[in-house]
């Protein structure tokens, strides 16, 4: 019997009871819709946490800290730049770099004549300059420094947060020496700060504002160079104070404005405070990439912060949800299966005749079985593709429904389970099906379609030609 053949009395078949047919597709169809469903609602609650992490801080970003770390072989552990450097070579990781404060030279800043315009305890941060670019920091304007400045007579390249140059006040000015970035309807600025950062010269000392100077500060040598803002960072309180009102600089220059101001003053330094950084950021690749070279970073004898501590128990709740979730849909799917069962069975006993017909003729064994395996597997299939159907159906109505706001009082979806999803409070779907699980639950369907149609197939092959010729 040819492939053709198989498949013509496959459908035949179907047709010729198409209510039986039609109400074990059903059966199907619902078993699949529920286990679609129900998994991309697990995956939207999956899109939504990664989201509120996401509002949190980088996913991708690794803070290293060294707490008086020790090697294996007890002596003190260093973070050093060849600490740094090995953690930059790891698999998946796209940037590592210091973040650096000054402990000795605190950086003011000055712009106008006669340095009217002050901005005390100005928030400098120094990393490597070829792994700005690299953060995830979103410039509005400019570029990121090319390097460290090496000429001391030229100003020092840095890059500024978006509202930088409202940090500083107007010494002269009594009343209102400060202005705010407030802005109207449109999010335009209502007034502008007192310094532009385009074209006022801005100008780094270790002097303090002369209010909060006392005598003892008469006999401290200035160190003072000026600033190239070269460009300026969109605020992001995620990625940190210095994209808001602070300033990123070249570690090294800013270790060289230490240095000096150092020397001039002939401070006594301490050495073990210099040897090795307080803190070390790492970027990687993507999210799957966090949590094994955090291992390796630990390994080293560090200690890691990032959002993968907080995002595994959430993962791991929702692969219990979805989990849960899923079988409330398996469960659904093996009644139809069956049914699938119960429907070749009665299909058996009502072709039985023709089944002996077939044999007497010479029909080979494997092809009765093999025509209704096909069927169990193409009620399988057709209720599968209309099941995916329906549940993309289903999934933009909930979403529809989570995501409306209804008159001011919210989403109605939203506020039955947003507690539970967070769809609606992160503004992300609630329900999400993705291609592998529409693929995967199809072929799932078809399996069972075929697996249900295995028994009845089996018992078509046993009966007997004789016996079944003579079946009314």
């Amino acid at each position: 019997m040819r492939t053709s053949d198989l498949v013509a009395m496959c459908f035949g078949n179907l047709f010729r009871r198409k209510l039986r047919s039609i109400l074990t597709i059903m059966a199907v169809l619902v078993g699949t819709a529920m286990i679609v469903i129900m998994v991309s609602i697990g995956e939207g609650m999956n899109l939504s946490q990664e989201a509120m992490l996401a509002q949190m801080g980088d996913l991708t970003i690794i803070q290293v800290m060294n707490y008086n770390g020790r090697t294996e072989t007890g002596e003190t552990l260093v973070l050093d730049d060849a600490a740094v450097a090995q953690m930059q070579d790891m698999e998946g990781v796209v940037v590592a770099t210091p973040i650096y404060t000054s402990s000795y030279f605190t950086p003011n800043l000055y712009a106008g004549k006669k340095d009217r315009y002050q901005a005390s305890w100005a928030n400098i941060t120094g990393v490597y300059a070829e792994a700005m670019p690299l953060l995830g920091y979103e410039l509005i304007e400019g570029e990121y420094p090319t390097g460290p400045q090496v000429n001391q007579k030229k100003p020092i390249q840095v890059v500024v947060g978006e509202y930088m140059a409202f940090s500083f006040e107007d010494s002269k000015s009594k009343y209102n020496s400060y202005t705010w970035p407030e802005t109207d309807e449109n999010g335009n600025l209502i007034r502008d700060p007192f310094v532009d950062i385009h074209t006022d010269e801005i100008y780094v000392s270790s002097k303090m504002p002369e209010k909060y100077t006392n005598d003892s500060d008469d006999d401290q040598v200035e160190v003072r160079r000026e600033l190239e803002i070269v460009g300026r960072l969109k605020e992001d309180w995620n990625k940190g104070y210095e994209t808001s009102q602070g300033i990123l600089m070249d570690i090294n220059d800013l270790k060289a404005l230490e240095e000096a101001y150092i020397k001039e003053n002939k401070i006594a330094v301490n050495q073990d405070s210099q040897k090795g950084y307080s803190q070390v950021k790492v970027k990687v690749e993507s999210m799957e990439d966090v949590d094994r070279v955090e291992t390796q970073i630990q390994e080293m004898g560090y200690d890691t912060s990032s959002m993968e501590s907080i995002r595994k128990p959430m993962q791991e709740q929702v692969r219990q949800q979805q989990l849960f979730l899923g079988l409330i849909g398996f469960v659904t799917l093996v009644v139809a299966a069956i049914g699938i069962a119960n429907t070749m069975f009665m299909s058996i006993y009502e072709r039985t005749r023709e089944i002996g017909v077939m044999k007497v003729l010479g029909c080979r064994v494997g092809n009765i079985r093999s025509v209704f395996l096909l069927e169990a597997g193409v009620i399988g299939f057709i209720g599968g593709c209309i099941g995916v159907g329906v549940s993309y159906g289903i999934s933009f109505l909930i979403n529809s429904l989570s995501l409306s706001g209804g008159g001011g009082g919210g989403s109605l979806l939203g506020g039955m389970f947003g507690g539970m999803m967070g769809g609606s409070s992160t503004g992300l779907p609630m329900s999400v099906i993705p291609l592998w699980l529409a693929g995967s639950a199809i072929l799932f369907a078809t399996i069972i379609g075929l697996l249900s149609g295995v028994l009845p197939a089996n018992r078509a092959m046993r009966i007997s030609a004789l016996e079944a010729i003579k079946h009314e």
